[in-house]
């Protein structure tokens, strides 16, 4: 796949040993081979939050986290630029149609936008996307 929006849920089970799937390891796949990876501004802050949680509950040593991060550098992330005040009012309006946080509509935004498929474990997202005609990455 050439290019796609990954969702912070999809990309989790690469670091975490217990939720690899067929679906995360042909997204990790996909992604090694250089697929362009489509993330909203927030994407980082996820990321990072996600593995900060994971060392917390102590289901993640935190020199797995460090190296995941490293790990990422080498794939091929094109980061959407940060909303401005004139999006707020369609991220608000998504969010609100489809029962998702900000974050989640942000995802939903920019596949949308770009016309890309979205990949998502996310059932709230996902819906959303099917509703909004929005083509899913399955696995």
């Amino acid at each position: 796949m050439d290019s796609f929006v990954l969702d912070v849920s999809a990309c989790l089970p690469w670091c975490y040993e217990d939720e690899q799937t067929a679906f995360s390891d042909a997204l990790l796949d996909w992604a090694a081979l250089g697929s362009h990876l489509h993330v909203p501004s927030i994407w980082p802050l996820e990321i990072v939050n996600a593995l900060l949680q994971g060392v917390r509950r102590k289901r993640l040593p935190a020199e797995r986290a460090k190296e995941f991060l490293e790990q990422l550098k080498a794939l091929e992330f094109r980061i959407d630029p940060v909303p401005t005040l004139a999006d707020l009012a369609r991220l608000y309006g998504l969010a609100g149609r489809h029962q998702l946080t900000s974050y989640d509509a942000a995802y939903l935004d920019l596949a949308m936008r770009t016309g890309l498929p979205l990949a998502s474990l996310d059932d709230a997202l996902r819906k959303a996307a099917i509703a909004e005609n929005v083509l899913l990455v399955d696995g």
